[in-house]
């Protein structure tokens, strides 16, 4: 089992190898916006804090949506305003380790 802290709501959760951050989090009775729950939309963006190397690789659907979900931010922000940040989105992150991460806005 793996420790998964979500800074936002100031909880802590375990989670299996290789599980899904959405679903240990809905699991564990928190919620998180979403939408199409396959990679797709972003509305389930998070950032990852501590532990963005105990995550599965980002696949290409997810490294799209999270491409696409920069370039919006940076318009709105400015240039380079991710830089530093690690977005993943959690209905496609998987877990290997513990993790800390809290809402991307």
């Amino acid at each position: 089992m793996h420790k998964v802290s979500y800074i936002d709501k100031e909880i802590d959760f375990e989670v299996e190898e290789n599980e899904v951050v959405f679903d240990a989090l809905d699991n564990a009775g928190e919620k998180l916006p979403h939408g199409c729950l396959a990679g797709s939309c972003g509305a389930c963006r998070i950032e990852i804090i501590e532990g963005s190397d105990n995550l599965k690789p980002a696949s290409a659907i997810e490294n799209n949506t999270i491409e696409a979900i920069v370039e919006s931010y940076e318009r709105k922000h400015g240039e380079g305003a991710c830089q530093g940040k690690n977005i993943r989105l959690a209905c496609r992150a998987r877990v290997l380790g513990d993790i800390k991460f809290k809402s991307f806005k």
